[in-house]
């Protein structure tokens, strides 16, 4: 059933046997400037990448990724299958793709999230885009787009979840594409961002905080006291934790054994089905260094125990 402005697609919840509707209405219409033209552009989480410029494309018969955005996911070119049949855009101009991979895509916010299987295109051409995602891509989410709303919703287990366009980015796209009057240029790839990599902002004291040591006259074990609180209950807080001092670790070292009865990661795995082997991931090598250097110390720290 599609109303207008409020197109709406039936489908089948999957944690139900009742249909959950997907909707739009005026409420989605928050922080859209209208009218507009906007197309919808997002953000997924691609393999281990947060990615930014995502085009989405319903008239896209498939799913691009473009060059620039997958050299910045670390990938050996080696990854890349075969692909014989060209690319044919609006004009009809052609463009052979390098090679075609499957990614993993996660869409959306926990707990209405859902994660699939895309198959990219990797083009070797100028775009302002990192990636398009076409009919594909929308059908494997079940995903339905407002255009209208800059809304793209689809099922999950947990109910409806939706991702909201970046109209701010869309326009910028927009803007420069026409001042650079079709010369072949990209905005800069500040955009693509290694979760690893990134330091997540960490949340900050509303107040001056004093550094005060757990052990008199060592420097290097430091508590962080308000410095608002009143001298009677900072002393008592500072005496409290320095007579549990013994409550702390510091390092992997000082985190002793702990026994699998506490904790016991276990994949529930149904034995009547055959196995199937994941394809291996490849780190770079100075991931692998740091990956090889975690696991020695815990090891070595004797931190699991039987």
């Amino acid at each position: 059933m599609v109303k207008d402005l409020e197109p709406s697609f039936a489908l089948a919840a999957l944690n139900s046997g009742d249909e959950e509707v997907i909707s739009f209405s005026e409420v989605d219409y928050e922080g859209v400037r209208i009218p507009h033209d906007d197309p919808v552009v997002v953000t997924f989480q691609v393999a281990l990448f947060t990615m930014k410029r995502i085009l989405i494309n319903s008239g896209s018969s498939a799913d691009i990724l473009y060059k620039h955005a997958f050299d910045q996911l670390r990938m050996p070119t080696d990854k890349l299958r075969p692909v014989k049949t060209p690319l044919v855009g609006f004009a009809g101009e052609m463009v052979h793709p390098l090679g075609s991979i499957d990614l993993s895509v996660v869409v959306g916010t926990a707990p209405r999230q859902t994660q699939v299987q895309m198959t990219f295109l990797v083009v070797d051409t100028p775009s302002l885009y990192n990636a398009i995602v076409g009919r594909p891509g929308l059908n494997l989410m079940e995903a339905i787009v407002s255009t209208r709303h800059l809304v793209m919703k689809f099922p999950t287990r947990f109910g409806m979840g939706e991702v909201r366009g970046d109209q701010q980015v869309a326009r910028q796209c927009y803007k420069t594409t026409i001042m650079d009057k079709g010369k072949e240029k990209v905005l800069p790839i500040a955009n693509v961002e290694l979760r690893g990599d990134v330091e997540p902002e960490r949340p900050q004291p509303d107040e001056e905080v004093l550094q005060v040591p757990v052990e008199e006259g060592n420097e290097e074990r430091i508590i962080q006291v308000g410095s608002q609180l009143g001298e009677v209950e900072k002393g008592e807080l500072i005496t409290f934790l320095r007579n549990n001092k013994d409550v702390f670790a510091w390092s992997a070292e000082e985190v002793f054994g702990i026994s699998p009865e506490v904790m016991v990661h276990e994949l529930s795995m149904d034995p009547m089905r055959p196995p199937t082997r994941q394809k291996k991931r490849n780190f770079a090598p100075e991931r692998q260094q740091i990956i090889a250097e975690g696991v020695s110390k815990v090891l070595q720290a004797g931190f699991y125990s039987d």
